[in-house]
């Protein structure tokens, strides 16, 4: 998005400010989703008394809650500064 140059300091830090919590939002939701995603691999099988967690099929999640966590890390990088 192109910013109108008649735009003050004050405003562009302001629109800044919004954009980044946006995507801050976006970020801490897709690391609660791999939170998640990687608790119900470990988690669910102990509690169901399956110690032996990665054999039981649980491996499979882990490559899907990785992803969700470097997409939350590739958000933030969106951030633009607020100076």
């Amino acid at each position: 998005m192109v910013e109108p140059a008649s735009l003050t300091s004050g405003e562009r830090k302001f629109r800044a400010k919004r954009y980044n919590e946006g995507l801050k939002l976006a970020a801490t939701l897709f690391n609660s989703l791999s939170i998640v995603t990687f608790g119900t691999a470990f988690v669910g099988p102990i509690t169901q008394g399956h110690f032996e967690v990665l054999s039981g099929g649980g491996w499979a999640l882990l490559l899907p809650a990785l992803c969700l966590h470097f997409v939350a890390q590739a958000v933030l990088r969106l951030l633009r500064p607020e100076e």
